[in-house]
């Protein structure tokens, strides 16, 4: 049927052949300046590479540090020869700085809120919240309520809520 095991006899002879063959061979003995004299012609080439290397972008650093510098005296002759005296009166000029407030009617985040995404739909909703919730400065009528917008996202969580004081309705609790 099948010549397998013949074959695989045969190639056993042949192995153990090869073997005793291998057995009688040596390593050539190394010529320690051969390969020194190898080793310092590749370092050499590799010495000139990068020489071959660096001289050919140097150029463009010079380049690149030249520009930067005409960029930068051309910003300052610019500003120099733009420049627009305004006399600032002295009063002006000490005072301090005024802290920036939120422009009125500007939703303000709430705490403990997710936060507000441009891609998402929000609903605005009037709400009447009474002036107890707040801390509010003593001897202030806390019986009423005040009027605020709430935006509301599509989970239906309020997300920053609006006092506009042109709308808002101080209501109180006689009134009701």
């Amino acid at each position: 049927m099948s010549e397998t095991p013949r074959d695989a006899s045969r190639l056993q002879a042949e192995l153990v052949q090869l073997r005793e063959a291998l057995r009688t061979v040596e390593a050539p003995v190394p010529d320690e300046a051969a390969l020194r004299a190898q080793f310092r012609a590749a370092e050499r080439q590799r010495a000139l590479k990068r020489a071959a290397a660096s001289s050919d972008g140097g150029w463009r650093i010079h380049l690149a540090a030249a520009a930067v510098v005409v960029l930068a005296v051309g910003a300052a002759i610019g500003a120099v020869v733009l420049r627009v005296e305004t006399p600032v009166p002295e009063a002006i000029s000490a005072a301090a700085p005024e802290p920036m407030l939120p422009p009125v009617g500007a939703f303000q985040p709430l705490l403990n809120s997710p936060g507000l995404s441009p891609a998402a739909a929000y609903s605005v909703v009037r709400v009447r919240i009474p002036l107890s919730a707040f801390a509010v400065v003593p001897g202030t009528e806390q019986d009423g309520t005040i009027e605020a917008d709430l935006l509301v996202g599509e989970d239906g969580l309020a997300r920053a809520i609006r006092f506009n004081e042109a709308d808002a309705l101080l209501v109180s609790v006689a009134g009701q």
